[in-house]
């Protein structure tokens, strides 16, 4: 596992296959795409898309750095509300990035609490009749250009 974390953190990789063709070439030879699959899972790697606009496999504490500024920006695809909800659609496996991001601002943003799942956020506003500017508040604190 320490090679694989090791792997993930210095280089970047966009399949699975390319992770496999990795850890072969560092001495483990038998390892299966569903070893891999559940590794990956294990550690918390996510895919996002990188600077070059490519989708790859990242570690979680990555993402908590100011470098990947704008692949936490990236990672959200719609952002929409009903009057009384706020959803957010993420790539696979942005959910729980994004929902943790809102989490830690919860007040600033005027956020009750969020649910999360791999690719959606749904977002608890502290006050309905503020809603529209509670979503400006999340919109600018992710950085976000343009919304759907």
């Amino acid at each position: 596992m320490k090679t694989f974390r090791k792997l993930l953190s210095e280089h970047h990789y966009n399949s699975q296959q390319s992770l496999i063709d990795a850890l072969a070439e560092h001495g483990f030879c038998d390892i299966s795409q569903a070893k891999v699959s559940r590794m990956l899972s294990k550690v918390g790697a996510i895919k996002i898309r990188n600077k070059r606009n490519m989708m790859v496999y990242q570690l979680p504490n990555e993402m908590n750095t100011p470098k990947t500024r704008q692949s936490i920006n990236s990672m959200v695809l719609k952002i929409t509300h009903n009057k009384f909800h706020i959803v957010v659609k993420t790539i696979i496996g942005g959910g729980s990035v994004i929902a943790r991001i809102l989490d830690t601002m919860e007040e600033s943003l005027g956020v009750l609490a969020t649910i999360a799942d791999d690719n959606t956020v749904l977002v608890i506003p502290s006050s309905v009749e503020k809603i529209e500017q509670i979503l400006h508040n999340i919109i600018e604190q992710l950085e976000i250009s343009e919304y759907h």
